[in-house]
């Protein structure tokens, strides 16, 4: 139990509080390899985010909304920085992505074809 000077009584320890360090933990591991380029596979993260957001819902209803902020402000802050760096770091991701996308459909399209396989033979039909 902590104490609140602002509302003058013990603050219980919030049941948010494991709920928001498994979130942190989650995103800040999804950030470090975004930051080393050693993603291959996002679902395995979606999932886990996806997970902990509901168990911190659940968590969520259990809490006095004065004792929540004062409870977790610290890791509030925390998780609002991680998800901001997530953000960032997400649309580099899906921008490279988007790039070499283009790279390729780029160079399919200049590649020299006899016509066999080309969409653009079958919608003349």
């Amino acid at each position: 139990m902590t104490y609140d000077a602002a509302i003058s009584r013990p603050v219980p320890a919030s049941a948010l509080i494991p709920t928001l360090l498994k979130l942190i933990e989650v995103v800040e591991e999804e950030n470090a390899v975004l930051v080393e380029r050693r993603i291959t596979h996002h679902a395995g993260f979606t999932d886990r985010k996806n997970h902990c957001l509901r168990e911190l819902m659940a968590a969520q209803r259990l809490e006095e909304p004065h004792c929540t902020a004062n409870a977790c402000r610290s890791l509030l802050q925390r998780l609002s920085e991680a998800l901001r760096e997530n953000s960032a770091l997400l649309k580099l991701h899906i921008g490279a992505v988007g790039e070499l996308s283009d790279i390729i459909i780029g160079g399919l399209r200049d590649a020299d074809s006899d016509g066999t396989y080309s969409r653009s033979r079958y919608s003349l039909r």
